[in-house]
């Protein structure tokens, strides 16, 4: 294990700048934390049977369908589900983590992960239904830019048979009309289809802020997330009968609660991605990149149906590693980490060799390797030569690089967008703060909290509007490229519009001045800009 070399100041601690009071709102928000219990003491059958009960009339409102939403908006099929997870959580506030009833985790397979299909039913949603869609999109672009899973819109089945009846898609999304204020429910994984579906409140009453909240959490439901405040303390990570732990308890993020004890600003009452979300949702179900390439050209790719990574060459894919985390090329060197938020390791070409570690991800990071403590949150940056990491910043809620310099978002998403001064562990705020940071050009942009922006960072705390909402952006060299919100084309940035420059594509990545798509039949595709031409690389 090598060494990291730690330093007292912590660029990250810095006073926020431009607070808009944007925390966190869950969807289906439930009621507040019951009492405590007046005789903690007591473990009989008959006094556990009644804090469960206690409990119960609280958090747990029965279904026109025979089944209950938890605490708001966890969908359960039956009280023995419902008592099993309270059992697992009762007296552990906690950390993001996976359902596990029965000791199997809902989560998706490697073929379901990329296929999250779902339809909209227009005839719920009138004049909000556009509406409802976009946001869709951009609450599903967060969890994608986040980790290795992909929400697709089935648009041929928004109709009235978008029901729960439709084995088309893996969930229909339907306006429930008892609901009232901001109120949703949503089915785990491995429901069966009739019970998988989203269910929402009056939607046109919620702001745009409002609204991607409570979808995000809702897609965290989907992927498998239960509520963060009712599961395991600290980092422990202790598999208990429902739900295993992801990563340590931050206070924040998009699973927590933010009426629930816990919870870090009560003034803040919607929800976001913190970091710990991506470093759990990697964990999961592994970092987003599934193509990159070395600065000699030389491409790498996962192989979604196994997640082993190949390398292509004259004679074709060739695997050389196992599934990992993540991977990450930084020049000419391909550096992964060990599933779980396991150590980084390095590729010498045949085999694998440990660097450092644990982590818990692992980024580029303006000419070397970054990672988060998955502990402690810092930001450390390693010394291929010495072959030690550095720490150079406290937690934050993002971070990502140019080709010369390091980016972070406050802890927060509001609170601020910093850039590391090159040395130390010394940050200085360039702006306000941010949803997402797009690094690996020359050039650093970030979206706005809501998403319907990207804006370019024009030096000082100057951040330039250059266009609107999409479904994930790449910067390559001083171009800037986009995927639009439903997929349909791959968008260049010629300084004033965006002009199309590729038909469909299910992702885009940038990796060491090239510009790679994923096709939604796995093909490989790599860009040319001064032909603007596309060479096919086939697929491992």
């Amino acid at each position: 294990m090598t060494s990291r070399t730690h330093t007292p100041r912590y660029g990250w601690r810095l006073p926020a700048i431009g607070l808009a009071s944007l925390g966190l709102l869950l969807g289906g928000c439930g009621p507040e934390a019951p009492e405590a219990s007046q005789d903690d003491l007591t473990t009989t059958p008959e006094s556990s049977a009644a804090a469960f009960e206690e409990w119960r009339a609280k958090h747990v409102v029965p279904t026109p369908e025979g089944h209950f939403l938890v605490e708001g908006d966890m969908r359960m099929l039956d009280l023995a589900s419902i008592r099993e997870y309270w059992e697992s959580f009762t007296g552990n506030p906690g950390a993001l983590s996976v359902w596990r009833p029965g000791g199997v985790e809902s989560a998706w397979n490697r073929t379901d992960r990329w296929n999250i299909t779902y339809c909209i039913r227009p005839g719920d949603f009138g004049a909000d239904y556009n509406r409802l869609v976009e946001f869709m999109h951009r609450a599903a672009s967060g969890w994608e830019a986040a980790a290795n899973v992909r929400f697709v819109h089935v648009v041929a089945q928004d109709s009235a048979t978008c029901n729960r009846s439709n084995n088309t898609v893996k969930y229909n999304v339907e306006r429930n009309f008892s609901f009232t204020g901001l109120s949703a429910g949503m089915g785990f994984p491995t429901f069966s289809r009739p019970t998988r579906f989203l269910e929402l409140g009056p939607t046109s009453t919620w702001t745009d802020a409002e609204l991607i909240a409570v979808l995000t959490h809702e897609f965290g439901h989907a992927l498998g997330f239960v509520h963060e405040h009712d599961t395991a303390a600290g980092c422990g990570m202790v598999t208990t009968g429902t739900y295993r732990p992801l990563t340590c308890y931050d206070g924040r993020g998009a699973m927590h609660y933010p009426s629930q004890p816990g919870w870090l600003d009560p003034a803040r009452k919607l929800n976001f991605i913190a970091q710990w979300d991506v470093e759990g949702s990697q964990s999961l179900y592994e970092a987003p990149t599934q193509v990159l390439s070395t600065a000699s050209g030389t491409v790498f790719a996962r192989k979604r149906s196994t997640g082993d990574i190949y390398r292509r060459d004259a004679l074709g894919w060739t695997v050389v590693g196992g599934p990992g985390q993540a991977f990450v090329a930084v020049g000419d060197t391909l550096y992964g980490q060990v599933p779980g938020r396991g150590p980084p390791v390095k590729f010498l070409g045949a085999s694998w060799t440990t660097i450092g570690g644990p982590t818990g991800q692992i980024f580029p990071c303006a000419g070397t390797l970054c990672g988060t403590d998955p502990t402690s949150g810092n930001v450390v940056r390693y010394n291929a030569a010495t072959n030690v990491w550095t720490t150079i910043g406290g937690p934050g809620s993002r971070f990502a690089a140019t080709t010369s310099a390091v980016y972070g978002i406050g802890s927060w998403q509001d609170d601020y967008t910093a850039r590391w001064s090159g040395s130390g562990a010394s940050w200085s705020v360039v702006g306000g703060g941010a949803s997402e940071l797009i690094g690996g050009g020359t050039s650093m942009y970030r979206l706005t909290n809501t998403k319907d922006a990207i804006q370019r960072h024009d030096g000082g705390s100057t951040w330039t509007t250059i266009g609107g909402s999409g479904r994930s952006f790449v910067a390559v060299g001083s171009d800037v490229y986009g995927l639009r919100p439903d997929g349909s084309f791959i968008m260049k940035y010629n300084g004033t519009v965006w002009n199309s420059i590729h038909g469909p594509a299910a992702k885009i990545f940038s990796s060491n001045g090239y510009l790679l798509a994923l096709n939604n039949d796995d093909t490989i595709e790599r860009y040319n800009p001064a032909t603007n031409t596309w060479t096919s690389l086939g697929k491992p």
